[in-house]
């Protein structure tokens, strides 16, 4: 199946090189590998990453870092807000700065954040961190403290 051309994305200050963000498809091999090592990939078997909404999938240069973002107009949490419904960086970038750099990525693309902003889930059992969602509190995302659940955190910014 042909997903069409790569699309690249201005190059943001401070990242030059081989951290620049670019636009692929849910199909891109390289998109597809990087979402099959992350823990919530479901279906390792599968050829296209994002769900059924608008879906925007960005990928450094060196295809070290791959960022999903997500909007639907009918979500289950009731929240109007961009999603970041995948992060992996196996690259020396630092994840605070690939955060901040793919957010305005998405804002120029896709316009204005949506009232309820951004927002994002941790599963704390399947990270190695021991503090996880470090990276986003560092790219100045905060844990929300009215969300509740056993094992998942969630970061809004």
């Amino acid at each position: 199946m042909d997903y069409g051309p790569i699309v690249t994305v201005q190059v943001l200050p401070g990242l030059e090189g081989e951290g620049d963000w670019q636009v692929r498809h849910r199909g891109d091999s390289a998109a597809v590998a990087l979402a099959n090592r992350h823990y919530s990939r479901r279906n390792r078997q599968g050829r296209i990453v994002g769900g059924p909404w608008k879906t925007l999938v960005l990928l450094t240069h060196d295809e070290q870092a791959l960022w999903i973002t997500t909007w639907t107009n009918r979500p289950m949490d009731n929240l109007d807000a961009y999603r970041c419904s995948m992060f992996r960086n196996e690259g020396d970038q630092l994840s605070s700065d690939l955060i901040r750099s793919a957010m305005i990525v998405t804002e120029d693309m896709w316009g204005p954040v949506p009232k309820d902003g951004w927002v994002t889930w941790i599963n704390r059992r399947e990270v190695r961190s021991t503090n996880p969602g470090y990276c986003f509190a560092q790219a100045d995302w905060e844990k929300d403290r009215t969300y509740d659940h056993p094992r998942l955190v969630r970061y809004r910014a």
